[in-house]
């Protein structure tokens, strides 16, 4: 069996997996993608077979992970990528074990996972910072017009990229503004939708809502792909001087979540609406509201400490102006 002859029964025995696990259309590609990169590293190696890699190659393959960059920002790639992509070649080295065609699992036992990942530094936008996103959107032209039926729809439902790209026009009932999201794992759900989206969307569909089979959000092959709608949206808060690093299309869904737990939303109900299978996951949205709690706790409770406040850079500026002319008049 030739390298490559070995490669592609790899990616069969990785599609089957990923069959098993049901995983979306988006993780799919990611994956992919990943082995690809894996497949080209080890044409770099003596023979190039993927059978005779030991543990010492497989920690020179993360060395090599952690010093590419990302063709995106040109930057180091982000700790959760390389931590994804490790994990993608375990998983693959896990197939190969479980179907004889190697006797020793050398991902077993690895842990080289770094630290730091950014995936809960994401923060939400603000309501103002939102408002101004979408308001911005120039609806106007048909591809305004599909963006802001787009974004206004993500953040009116908390849903995921992948979810809303693959959104059909029969999955949605405009009647009672529901929908039928198709979830992780075959996690399906049923979520409710605002008026405004409504709007837009019915807006942007026009004569195409009466076909059921029709993708809401079409593209050159069949949807909209999930990484087109995120360098759009990267593209949109560029040009609305809204683009920072710490904002990014899982923003909007952090978004969602946020405010409706801000304005009283209990969290098994935001639990139902993001589609996650175990409420820790969604607990983690409230740090945000937990951290405002702490300063305003802080600040008001009379036994905490009754002259606290929040000491910003404007503050201290003016701290060290007081302190300068007052040392100049000594």
């Amino acid at each position: 069996m030739t390298n490559d002859e070995l490669n592609a029964l790899a990616l069969k025995l990785i599609e089957e997996d990923m069959t098993a696990r049901r995983l979306t259309e988006g993780s799919r590609a990611a994956i992919r993608i990943a082995l690809r990169d894996f497949f080209r590293w080890t044409k770099t190696r003596d023979s190039g077979d993927i059978r005779v890699l030991r543990k010492k190659d497989l920690v020179k393959y993360h060395a090599h992970l952690a010093a590419q960059k990302s063709k995106r920002t040109g930057g180091d790639l982000s700790p959760n990528t390389i931590n994804s992509r490790f994990y993608i070649v375990q998983t693959l080295y896990s197939c190969l074990y479980r179907s004889g065609l190697i006797s020793q699992n050398p991902a077993h036992g690895l842990d080289l996972k770094v630290n730091g990942g950014s995936y809960w530094k994401r923060r939400p936008l603000s309501r103002e910072e939102i408002t101004k996103f979408l308001e911005t959107i120039d609806g106007s032209t048909e591809t305004g017009l599909r963006d802001r039926a787009l974004f206004e729809l993500l953040y009116s439902s908390g849903l995921r990229v992948g979810e809303a790209a693959c959104l059909k026009v029969k999955d949605i009932d405009f009647a009672r503004r529901l929908m039928v999201v198709r979830g992780k794992f075959d996690r399906d759900r049923m979520v409710p939708f605002s008026e405004v989206a409504h709007d837009f969307l019915t807006h942007f569909l026009d004569s195409r809502i009466d076909n059921g089979e029709a993708w809401v959000f079409p593209g050159y092959n069949g949807h909209l792909a999930q990484n087109s709608i995120s360098e759009r949206f990267r593209e949109l808060l560029r040009r609305f001087d809204m683009d920072k690093k710490e904002i990014s299309t899982y923003s909007i869904r952090h978004s969602t979540a946020t405010h409706l737990l801000e304005n009283g939303a209990s969290v098994r109900h935001v639990q139902e609406l993001l589609g996650h299978s175990c409420i820790e996951s969604t607990v983690r949205y409230t740090h945000v509201m937990t951290d405002n709690l702490a300063k305003v706790y802080r600040k008001h409770h009379p036994r905490e400490h009754e002259l606290f406040e929040v000491v910003d850079e404007a503050y201290r500026r003016r701290l060290e102006t007081i302190l300068a002319g007052r040392s100049k008049e000594c």
